[in-house]
């Protein structure tokens, strides 16, 4: 369990890397306001995953922060 985490990033950044070498396709992006050239379709979908999750942990973090107090909050009452 040492190097699981180590292992998993190396897996994961080797598969960023293979996935944006397998698809070198130039796109436009067009967001509301911005228009963004010469970005590669492989690179495109990672940073839309990697937002995606950064979005996902954002809008979780009050529901992890609440758990986790009312848990120290439960465990106090228990030793008087």
């Amino acid at each position: 369990m040492k190097y699981f985490y180590f292992i998993l990033l190396i897996l994961l950044v080797t598969f960023f890397f293979v996935f944006s070498n397998l698809n070198p396709s130039i796109i436009t992006v067009d967001l509301f306001f911005v228009k963004i050239e010469g970005l590669s379709i492989g690179f495109s979908m990672i940073f839309s995953v990697l937002i995606g999750a950064i979005i996902s942990l954002i809008l979780q973090l009050p529901k992890l922060i609440r758990r986790n107090s009312r848990v120290l909050s439960d465990k106090k009452d228990e030793n008087p």
